[in-house]
């Protein structure tokens, strides 16, 4: 099996995916904690998780997908 790494937009979209997800986490979720705004807490690590789990969602498939079309 000869998986070759390829320019395109779903290691992009995953790339992007998994940072915008740590950055909520990281930055927003803190952020909202320090100033007493559950709601908006609990939907930022609402998102950030959503994020992280459709990046390696899309990376996963995109793997099959590749090794597929060998």
């Amino acid at each position: 099996m000869n998986l070759t790494f390829s320019i395109g937009y779903a290691n992009f979209t995953v790339l992007l995916m998994l940072l915008t997800g740590v950055f909520i986490l990281w930055i927003d979720v803190k952020g909202y904690n320090r100033t007493g705004m559950k709601r908006e807490q609990r939907t930022a690590r609402f998102l950030g998780w959503f994020n992280i789990i459709a990046g390696l969602g899309t990376f996963i498939v995109n793997l099959f997908y590749q090794s597929m079309q060998l």
